[in-house]
């Protein structure tokens, strides 16, 4: 399972626009952990962040605001790596206030004994909330390898919300890992019908076709995920290998080469490097 998100997936996940999270990224809110040829990599807890932060701009909270909070945060927590994950942060009749730990307090370092006049929301947002609340834990656990605590989450989000095309795709990548095969390709062809696009849904369904030996079929979803995601690098790479299991040697190599240009020091560089000797 993958560690890490590029800005183009945490766009999907969180609504956020791939320029506002460049811009936040500069601005240090929410830190990447590396740069691949421009694409920008985050962990979970970035991705955290990102929603914390992108809730917070949804109700009105000025961005100038926020990042005064963050500089307060940190100086009154110093163990603090991401204040915007690693704390819940709400806004409460125009306060903002903390929460780590089962205490609350203010950004400043006044402690509070309750949420008391916290707002209440409308029925609709919560249910809402409450979906994307399941799917964080679900990613979270995904993160520590909690594979059934994964499953459940992503079960009880899609008895709620039947069209949740990411919570498909993970829930059909978590059954495939423990062998329901059969289970896993319906989950990924439910998603696809919904999304015939889904860069993460076609790869992973070719995936599974190549596995099965069906190579003509996984090259055709190895090929849809790449015209949504053109520099998607780990599908150039698929493809490459199940092109040249069906003997077309070109357009092998067309595909390790635009991976070598994508991901220079990637972790197939030097089997690639000898595929093309």
């Amino acid at each position: 399972m993958k560690k890490l998100f590029d800005h183009r997936e945490v766009s999907r996940l969180t609504g956020i626009s791939e320029g506002r999270i460049r811009a936040w990224t500069k601005q240090g809110l929410t830190p990447c952990l590396e740069k691949r040829k421009g694409v920008l990599m985050f962990d979970f807890r970035g991705l955290v962040a990102l929603r914390t932060l992108r809730n917070l701009r949804q109700q009105g909270v000025p961005l100038g605001k926020i990042k005064k909070a963050v500089t307060r945060l940190k100086r009154l927590l110093p163990d603090l790596n991401q204040p915007l994950s690693e704390v819940r942060i709400h806004l409460v009749k125009g306060r903002l206030i903390c929460g780590r730990h089962r205490k609350r307090f203010t950004p400043e370092g006044q402690l509070l004994l309750d949420f008391s006049g916290e707002q209440t929301k409308p029925r609709g947002r919560q249910a809402l909330e409450a979906v994307e609340a399941l799917f964080f834990q679900a990613l979270e656990d995904e993160q520590a390898e909690r594979w059934e605590e994964a499953r459940r989450k992503y079960e009880a989000l899609l008895s709620l919300l039947p069209r949740h095309v990411d919570a498909l795709v993970n829930l059909a990548n978590i059954l495939y890992l423990k062998g329901s095969e059969t289970e896993a390709a319906a989950h990924y062809f439910q998603a696809l019908r919904l999304d015939p696009g889904h860069p993460e849904a076609n790869y992973n369904f070719a995936n599974l076709l190549a596995e099965r030996g069906d190579l003509d079929k996984a090259v055709l979803f190895y090929e849809r995920a790449l015209d949504t995601e053109p520099d998607f690098v780990e599908a150039h790479f698929n493809l490459a290998v199940t092109l040249e299991d069906k003997g077309d040697l070109p357009g092998a190599r067309r595909h390790w080469q635009r991976y070598l240009e994508l991901d220079p020091e990637g972790e197939w560089v030097e089997y690639i490097k000898k595929r093309l000797d």
